[in-house]
């Protein structure tokens, strides 16, 4: 495969692998992707992701849609007196949500982590999954716009970003974990991050539940969401979580009824 990547296949229009274990259904052998395709043709013509626990990248994600992450990176990059143009000299994809992917070769991980929010609409992601071109959400593509010659090899302020989100961690701890929307589909199509699966899995069913979707619709989409994770909650741990959450919110509509009934 190019640049040493693992490449999964999601269902057309959505980011996500719904087989056991995810994205982590993924090869860098054409020959191997053919067959498992032939095993499972309701992902043909399906939309393409990358393992990065497995490929010798990582990508800083630039969130356009609701935060101007790349506002922030600007911001970032000239305070470590980086020209912003930089970003342009790597393999960068515009994504379908209207923000960027800016890929960096990364061998020898010595950790598989997904720094989310490092900086406002700015993740940095070297584990999961990630969707690249070609691939279509709703109409909207995932296109390249350099070549895939062009990636440059991981510079310093990469790290610096996650120093930046690791020195933060203690005086944001105090806080209540909350998500936006975007970060819930985001569980979805890329998993529950680790050391956070309970907040995130509670989190998620909360929501899902809230737009009076079924109960074990709500399950099973979490239980998508938990085959992408790195480290998988135990199915009955997922069933507690959604136990609790259930009866959380069914004590909300009863408390609705009972005050406006």
């Amino acid at each position: 495969m190019v640049l040493g990547a693992y490449v999964y296949m999601a269902l057309p229009n959505t980011k996500y692998n719904a087989e056991e274990g995810g994205y982590k259904n993924s090869f860098n052998q054409w020959e191997e992707l053919a067959e498992w395709l032939e095993e499972h043709p309701e992902y043909k013509g399906g939309n393409v992701g990358i393992n990065l626990d497995r490929s010798p990248l990582v990508v800083v994600d630039v969130d356009q849609h609701g935060k101007d992450g790349l506002h922030s990176l600007k911001t970032f990059l000239q305070s470590r007196a980086v020209d912003p143009a930089t970003i342009s000299e790597t393999y960068l994809e515009k994504t379908a949500g209207g923000g960027w992917h800016v890929f960096y070769q990364c061998e020898g991980k010595d950790t598989k982590q997904r720094i989310i929010s490092a900086m406002d609409g700015l993740d940095v992601l070297n584990s999961g999954g990630v969707i690249v071109a070609p691939s279509v959400i709703d109409g909207n593509e995932y296109r390249s716009t350099t070549e895939l010659e062009t990636l440059q090899n991981k510079p310093q302020w990469v790290d610096e970003l996650d120093q930046d989100k690791t020195n933060n961690k203690e005086q944001n701890s105090q806080r209540h974990a909350r998500y936006s929307v975007e970060e819930r589909w985001g569980m979805i199509a890329n998993g529950f991050e680790t050391g956070q699966r309970n907040d995130q899995a509670t989190s998620l069913i909360g929501w899902l539940l809230s737009y009076a979707i079924h109960p074990r619709t709500a399950l099973e989409v979490a239980k998508i969401a938990n085959n992408q994770s790195l480290q998988p909650l135990d199915s009955n741990e997922l069933e507690k979580v959604y136990t609790s959450v259930l009866k959380r919110e069914i004590a909300k509509a009863k408390r609705r009824e009972a005050n406006y009934g």
